[in-house]
């Protein structure tokens, strides 16, 4: 009895030592604009092994992630998906909002009044920021297409850069007061420009496309010779080409790749790095062409073969899978093309005609609404209380108004959410994506297919419904299993889970839950 006790001791003192997983020393947090959860598998039998395929099959692929919170816009999810927070705490509701203590004026998140950018409006720390304090000698390099994305995923400090109005890498002030030498070399170079040609010609024959309409992009076509589609005439403008196409996504993980490089070959931080990757031209094609297109389903594959030429720079810095981690989501997925012309879209513009002259003829004229955008009506609430009213019955009487405008599914009042816990779903939602000091009087969602009017995008997001909602999550490396789990989990679990991962402290604002099935193994 005693030797087979110490014979158990002695297995689970082994266990303890050889099943204890060790800590990655890189973390690559990849994040595609625009990606639905279904998209990997709508597209599978044109990707490679070695892509988007070996991330999903190699690593532990969660089936049903959601964002938890209302309106699904990429600088909302970016934000939860840094902090793990949601919206309620981390307080990036929008990407501009009214400051009703300085006179109603607009407030920008990245910049301040004189058009700079600024970390100043961040309220709760990222992952980022947690990682850099909690580890000594640690390093985080944050890129994106975008500038807002790229310092929303950043936070406050660490290197952050992204591409300039002139198609070159770029920075601010708060980040650093001069780019490094390699970033210099590689804009004068141009290698941003050189990935730009002027034309989009499709990788397939239009037979082995699963979608079939296109707009700009040329495809061969075996059985009908070629097919010429009103491609690019301006190639002066290779900026716009550069961030509406594929090759913006080759220039990013190009960019990405030397990066990795640069922070790997610098021994002064020899601790734990982490590589944030956000991808804004997936969402731009998307909103451009729509999901059903052939640009959008072209732009999957080249990503494809983008991610599997990244995957070797990775490897050839750490050969061992185990020494890092990949993570690879989406700030949301996408709605359906709207293809009549803007039938189904709800003009914001008319509704705060409508709205106003509906708050005139109650309460006497009047400009009632200063704005209706990204799914927030603003009040005039200086003019509500120089007329002495009650803000909450004015709030009110705008929502309810509100509700029969065309295209309006719900309507909730800043009062009403702030008064308790919502059993209704979408308002639960609503609910999670509020912040006191920054959202407007009435958050409103529209009907399933609906979307504010933009003439320049054919899709969008930003509603409840589970195409904007269900987007994909995949943790491959670092020790973590390989298997599909159908449990659902909030997009508010990357940077805790990483954070455990790690072995520190979840960020200080994060209240999602740690994976349990990545920690537990």
């Amino acid at each position: 009895m005693i030797v087979m006790r110490k014979f158990l001791v002695t297995i689970l003192a082994l266990s303890a030592i050889f099943g204890a997983s060790a800590q990655p020393k890189l973390v690559v947090n990849i994040v595609v604009g625009g990606l639905s959860a279904t998209d990997i598998d709508r597209y599978s039998s044109n990707l490679s092994s070695n892509g988007l395929l070996r991330l999903k099959s190699g690593g532990a692929n969660f089936t049903e992630c959601y964002t938890n919170f209302v309106p699904t816009s990429e600088q909302i999810s970016l934000a939860t998906i840094a902090t793990g927070a949601l919206p309620s705490i981390h307080g990036v509701s929008s990407t501009r909002w009214y400051d009703r203590t300085s006179g109603n004026s607009m407030v920008h998140l990245c910049k301040n009044s004189n058009g700079e950018y600024t970390t100043e409006h961040f309220l709760a720390p990222t992952l980022s920021e947690t990682l850099r304090t909690e580890k000594a000698l640690s390093q985080t390099v944050t890129i994106a297409h975008n500038a807002t994305s790229a310092m929303n995923l950043a936070g406050r400090g660490g290197e952050c850069y992204w591409v300039d109005s002139l198609g070159n890498w770029s920075s601010a002030a708060c980040y650093t007061k001069r780019l490094p030498s390699w970033i210099n070399a590689h804009n004068e170079i141009g290698f941003n420009r050189i990935q730009t040609s002027g034309s989009w010609f499709g990788r397939l024959t239009k037979s082995k496309y699963i979608n079939s309409r296109s707009t700009d992009i040329q495809i061969y076509d075996l059985y009908n010779k070629s097919r010429n589609a009103n491609n690019r005439k301006n190639s002066n403008d290779w900026v716009a080409e550069f961030m509406n196409t594929p090759a913006g996504n080759n220039a990013l993980f190009d960019f990405a790749s030397k990066a990795l490089n640069q922070m790997v070959a610098n021994k002064e931080l020899s601790g734990v790095k982490l590589l944030n990757i956000c991808l804004d031209v997936p969402r731009n094609i998307a909103q451009k062409y729509g999901t059903d297109s052939i640009e959008y389903e072209d732009m999957i594959y080249r990503l494809d073969g983008a991610i599997e030429s990244f995957m070797k720079v990775v490897e050839s810095c750490f050969p061992k899978q185990q020494d890092y981690l990949i993570i690879l989501t989406s700030d949301h997925g996408m709605g359906k093309s709207d293809l009549t012309g803007g039938q189904n879209s709800f003009n914001t513009r008319q509704a705060e005609v409508i709205l106003n002259a509906f708050l005139s003829a109650q309460y006497g004229q009047g400009s009632w609404v200063l704005s209706c955008e990204n799914g927030a009506i603003y009040l005039n609430r200086d003019l509500v209380y120089a007329k002495k009213l009650s803000i909450a019955q004015v709030q009110n009487e705008a929502a309810t108004f509100a509700l029969q405008l065309r295209g309006m599914a719900n309507a909730a009042t800043a009062t009403a959410l702030q008064g308790g816990a919502m059993s209704n779903l979408t308002l639960s939602l609503m609910q999670n994506g509020f912040y006191p000091r920054r959202s407007g009087d009435i958050l409103y969602c529209l009907q399933p297919n609906y979307n504010e009017y933009n003439p320049d995008k054919i899709a969008q997001s930003g509603s409840p419904y589970n195409y904007d909602r269900h987007i994909p999550l995949i943790f491959y490396g670092g020790g973590c299993p390989s298997s599909n789990i159908g449990r659902k989990v909030s997009n508010t679990a990357i940077a805790v889970t990483t954070a455990s991962l790690l072995g520190i402290k979840k960020p200080d604002c994060a209240d999602g839950e740690v994976i349990y099935e990545l920690i537990n193994r």
